[in-house]
């Protein structure tokens, strides 16, 4: 009988350990569940207005530019098919509209070149109206490593705020340096410029 009593015990020892142990992993697990899946992307997925929402980087950029806010930005297909990056910026003699076309990687879809050793690498999160654009390379000795989670319209929910948290620390970059420039539609875009 007293071994029987003695079982009982550790077998309700060992539940209680296993009780507290799902008690203390379900927020972890809850909170992985809820993040947002990423996918791949395509030229024509890309193609529309964009908004810079957030981003963060090691650039050597002064302290004041990068709190300025940014304008929204439009990718569209050009005449001989190439993604091409457009926006307008505010200069003293008005609106200047910059344009760059980017090479769509033969072998990776989601991977574009501005250069031929800058490439920018875009990812959809949770959908396909937030997107992550990441630069990683090196210039001279220094490696510059700059993301920017980039969306159709500047309200994301938090989980992909969260995701983008996580992608800048993976980056070993601290997501504390990461900036919420606001939007400057001063100069704005349409889909035809």
């Amino acid at each position: 009988m007293l071994q029987g009593i003695q079982e009982h015990r550790g077998t309700m020892v060992t539940v209680q350990i296993l009780l507290l142990t799902v008690v203390l992993i379900l927020p972890s697990v809850e909170g992985l569940f809820f993040r947002n899946p990423q996918y791949s992307v395509t030229l024509d997925q890309l193609l529309g207005k964009w908004y810079i929402t957030c981003w963060v980087g090691n650039l050597p950029i002064p302290a004041k530019k990068k709190f300025t806010p940014l304008p929204p930005f439009i990718f569209v297909k050009n005449v001989i098919g190439k993604l091409e990056f457009r926006m307008n910026i505010s200069k003293p003699i008005g609106c200047v509209q910059y344009k760059v076309y980017m090479d769509e990687d033969k072998y990776h879809s989601n991977i574009f070149y501005i250069w031929p050793k800058f490439s920018v690498i875009f990812a959809f999160i949770g959908g396909t109206d937030f997107a992550i654009a990441t630069h990683v390379g090196r210039f001279n000795t220094e490696m510059e490593k700059v993301t920017m989670l980039m969306g159709r319209n500047m309200a994301p929910r938090p989980t992909v705020l969260l995701d983008f948290e996580d992608f800048v620390e993976s980056l070993l970059l601290n997501k504390i340096d990461i900036i919420n420039p606001g939007c400057d539609d001063s100069c704005e875009l349409s889909r035809q410029t």
